[in-house]
């Protein structure tokens, strides 16, 4: 039978062989990731509304409806799930969530 010590050696070791989007995938959405994108909308003065005073999961639905809102003005159709990693398209092809911040930088400074 394997140590725990043993079984996080061989998690860590395919970790190390995967690349930086296949890591980001298998991370996935985290409320984290959520505010670190609304911090870069709001640093683009691109206001994210979240509904303060309710309960903290109403707060987390207001802040995802809003940021996949924002996506969309932007050109990338934006996906959360609760217990799968956040999905980001553009022109209905599948990216990673750099691919789409890459995209949404550069359609702003046009």
């Amino acid at each position: 039978m394997s140590t725990r010590e043993e079984n996080l050696k061989k998690i860590n070791d395919e970790l190390e062989q995967l690349s930086d989007e296949e890591l980001e995938n298998v991370a996935g959405g985290t409320i984290k990731e959520m505010e670190e994108d609304a911090e870069r909308f709001r640093s683009l003065n691109i206001p994210i509304y979240v509904e303060k005073g309710g309960s903290g999961m109403m707060e987390y639905e207001s802040l995802t409806v809003s940021l996949a809102v924002e996506f969309e003005k932007q050109g990338v159709n934006y996906r959360y799930s609760s217990s799968n990693p956040n999905q980001y398209f553009i022109d209905g092809k599948q990216v990673s969530r750099d691919e789409a911040w890459k995209h949404i930088y550069s359609k702003l400074k046009k």
